[in-house]
């Protein structure tokens, strides 16, 4: 895997759906994202974050503003080549007609590498999904598979596409304990490689452990952007998720919690 080119954000500007007269999401963002750095995505339901990956994966345009890879447009790019340089991870998947879970991951591969014989391409592919847990389930049709194994095949497909940059738009939601640690570490190496990382997560505990780098949007336009020390802040979470967050700090490390309203 080559390095990651910088990820250029340059006075962006979303609304919901993509739409002129939708919600104003991100009113202006300005950042550059690096190799070797790995950016969750947070904020509350409805703020932008899978609007915000739809757009750097070059697949809805932004309102306003442009967004760069290598200093270059991403409307620059010929498909083909976008390919090989982002994978995006969605959060929902479609899956109308019977296929495997390795023809799955084939499809990636074949993508970004079609002269490959077939041969290499389903062992790599089988190989990925060992990366990831789901080796047993190879010749598995996806559509029987549970939720968390299907997340576990689209997270294979994604990374073996061979793209440095891996946009992935909730991850962890169906997956256990086990396997978050799992995905942990290989996004971990994958920045360390050379990779970028660009994930939207719920979870601020794990955001913590996972991170280098913390984006925060409020849903109003509004946008916080920088190391996860200086973002995950009690204070600029309160505001954004509209519930009193509190930290706890131990071990050299942070625990976030929530603050319960009181029932009766």
């Amino acid at each position: 895997m080559n390095p990651a080119y910088p990820l250029q954000l340059d006075q962006l500007r979303l609304h919901a759906g993509g739409k002129p007269d939708g919600r104003i999401l991100i009113a202006e963002l300005s950042l550059t994202m690096q190799a070797g750095e790995r950016w969750v995505l947070l904020g509350p339901n409805g703020a932008g974050k899978s609007t915000l990956l739809l757009a750097v994966a070059g697949l809805l345009q932004p309102n306003a503003g442009n967004i760069r890879l290598d200093g270059r447009k991403l409307a620059d790019w010929r498909a083909e080549e976008l390919a090989r340089q982002r994978a995006w991870c969605p959060q929902f998947w479609l899956d109308p007609f019977p296929v495997t879970a390795w023809e799955t991951v084939a499809c990636a591969l074949l993508a970004t590498h079609p002269e490959q014989a077939a041969s290499a391409v389903e062992a790599q592919a089988r190989q990925w999904l060992k990366e990831f847990d789901v080796g047993m389930l190879a010749d598995r049709d996806v559509r029987t598979t549970s939720g968390g194994e299907r997340q576990r095949v689209a997270l294979a497909t994604a990374c073996a596409q061979g793209a440095p940059l891996l946009l992935l738009d909730e991850p962890v939601s169906h997956l256990d304990w086990s396997h978050q640690s799992l995905l942990q570490a290989r996004l971990k190496r994958w920045s360390q490689q050379g990779g970028l990382v660009l994930t939207a997560i719920h979870d601020l505990n794990l955001a913590w452990t996972l991170a280098t780098h913390a984006l925060l949007l409020d849903g109003k336009g509004d946008t916080l952007h920088g190391p996860k020390e200086q973002v995950l802040q009690a204070e600029a979470l309160s505001a954004a998720y509209g519930v009193p967050v509190h930290i706890r700090e131990e071990d050299h490390t942070r625990w976030f919690r929530i603050e319960l309203e009181q029932t009766t």
